[in-house]
């Protein structure tokens, strides 16, 4: 029987859960304690779980998350909106009415005879198509696949003299927020997950407001799913808006926080190929993205950038990798070094259900600086 077909009905039986109880069934593991009988499983699982794409945990069989992250070979190329592309997204036309119809609620309006460009806009890394529609003094994006408003920006029209006279406090701002959430229709399930100014040293001075709002699940804020939104204080003006509404599986958690930092641990002794002194590791849950940057590490590129130069000269940065992985439930495993520059530290995403490593954080950012 060739190796597929045997993968094939293996995956089948432990899919149906069928597999322990024939298991149990055989007359030569009669004696053993159930503990070990799923410890036999798991070990026969785990001999086939490159090619079927298994992973036994806490005494269940799931599928694994991860895969290869896919590489986008020609940017510029996948940049342009083609033919296939237009088969997808909705019209033109259709953008424009959904367009002035939403911005209605945000207290907006959107005529036709104003409109100065509307264009396609291709993001190849996270296979989404935008129509970016423009006015003189406001631009809104509209997803094209799906039909839905995205978000908007606004030209305030105020001079750097005024606005920096227009302050408020972060309990004022907030509040604000708020109200104008409420305004718009969005449901009070959106909690503030973030909030910052554009002078994080002294907020008396701030005026401009950026804050998140978030769903939560078992009180982990998602940011996938969120609204965000710049507030200019003492005429509380929206000048932009944004939502986020991306996939989100609410996976069970299966691996302890000692199992996910020993797994992060067994990771970095690969990636830290400068052998800097590990001085703390720290573990909390998060709702993060898949991303490929742990594997692209682990796999010897410093990062996923690549450069090109176009026909006029421009060198163009780009991210190679896609980032469409779908958010999870995970242990980020943060990992403190004593005699890394600049006290950079790097972080981990854990499965909690599988313990596959899904991606990370600030693992290429320090590399580029010390060479």
């Amino acid at each position: 029987m060739e190796n597929k077909e045997l993968n094939n009905k293996v995956s089948e039986k432990f899919k149906t859960k069928i597999a322990i109880s024939n298991f149990q069934k055989e007359e030569r593991l009669e004696k053993k304690s159930k503990y070990n009988i799923l410890k036999f499983v798991a070990t026969f699982v785990l001999t086939l779980g490159v090619s079927v794409g298994m992973v036994y945990a806490g005494g269940v069989i799931y599928e694994k998350i991860f895969t290869k992250p896919e590489k986008i070979e020609n940017y510029i190329e996948e940049l342009k909106v083609d033919e296939e592309d237009l088969k997808s997204i909705i019209s033109k036309e259709q953008a424009i009415n959904i367009a002035k119809e939403d911005v209605k609620k945000y207290g907006l309006e959107l005529k036709e005879e104003e409109i100065v460009e509307t264009k396609l806009q291709k993001a190849p890394n996270y296979d989404e198509i935008s129509y970016i529609i423009k006015t003189n003094n406001l631009q809104i994006s509209i997803n094209a696949t799906e039909g839905k408003f995205r978000s908007f920006w606004l030209d305030d029209n105020y001079s750097t003299e005024e606005i920096e006279k227009m302050t408020s406090s972060k309990e004022e701002i907030i509040k604000v927020a708020k109200e104008k959430l409420k305004e718009y229709g969005i449901s009070d399930e959106y909690k503030l997950s973030y909030i910052s100014s554009n002078i994080s040293d002294n907020e008396e001075k701030s005026y401009l407001w950026y804050l998140w709002f978030s769903k939560q699940y078992d009180g982990l804020f998602n940011e996938t799913q969120s609204i965000s939104m710049t507030i200019i204080p003492k005429v509380n003006q929206v000048i932009s808006f944004s939502i986020t509404d991306e996939p989100f599986d609410n996976n069970e958690i299966v691996i302890t926080e000692e199992e996910a930092i020993n797994i992060a641990k067994e990771k970095d002794k690969v990636i830290n190929s400068k052998n800097y002194i590990v001085s703390s590791v720290e573990a909390e849950l998060a709702i993060k993205r898949v991303n490929p940057e742990v594997y692209l590490k682990e796999n010897g590129l410093t990062n996923g950038n690549e450069t090109v130069t176009l026909e006029d000269g421009t060198t163009y940065s780009y991210n190679a990798y896609k980032m469409n992985g779908r958010a999870r439930k995970v242990y980020v495993v943060t990992i403190s070094y004593e005699d890394r520059p600049f006290d950079q530290k790097r972080k981990y995403f854990v499965y909690c259900t599988t313990g596959e490593v899904i991606g990370g954080e600030d693992i290429f950012d320090l590399d580029e600086i010390e060479n």
